[in-house]
């Protein structure tokens, strides 16, 4: 609601994140629940899907959907620069939490393995938190998905 308010911003994420988006489930995180629900919402701008393409400056992400944290997952891969940007989905040695609402062990793994373990093994992973790490690196060593 602030960055729509202040910027005019509105959301884009994959439609399958509707529910999340709209609260459903918040309360799990209790009093953080209420920096969730800080006003009305805008209705998203565009819903992402698989293979969409977003234009930052010179550099062209391609949309990957990767369920399993949330049923609405996605990454950003940028093919040029060899990099991706995998929010809660992969960490260095770990994946995403998926005990939370709308979490999906099994669709995680098959997202990890369908979707980011076929890029190039030189492909730098910037997850949502947490230290970068290459694909290549995560095929071997990531004892949650090896």
């Amino acid at each position: 609601a602030f960055l729509w308010k202040t910027y005019h911003v509105a959301p884009e994420y994959h439609q399958a994140d509707d529910a999340i988006y709209k609260g459903l489930g918040a309360e799990i995180f209790g009093p953080m629940a209420r920096l969730m629900n800080q006003g009305p919402m805008p209705a998203a701008a565009h819903y992402l899907t698989e293979g969409d393409e977003i234009y930052f400056g010179r550099h062209t992400f391609k949309v990957l959907h990767t369920p399993g944290h949330t049923p609405g997952g996605i990454c950003f891969y940028c093919e040029a620069e060899k990099v991706i940007f995998v929010g809660d989905t992969l960490f260095y040695r770990s994946i995403g939490r998926t005990d939370l609402p709308g979490g999906n062990s099994k669709m995680l793994y098959e997202s990890i393995k369908k979707e980011l373990f076929t890029l190039p093994d030189d492909t730098v992973v910037y997850p949502g938190h947490g230290p970068q790490t290459q694909i290549g690196a995560e095929k071997r060593e990531n004892p949650y998905v090896c």
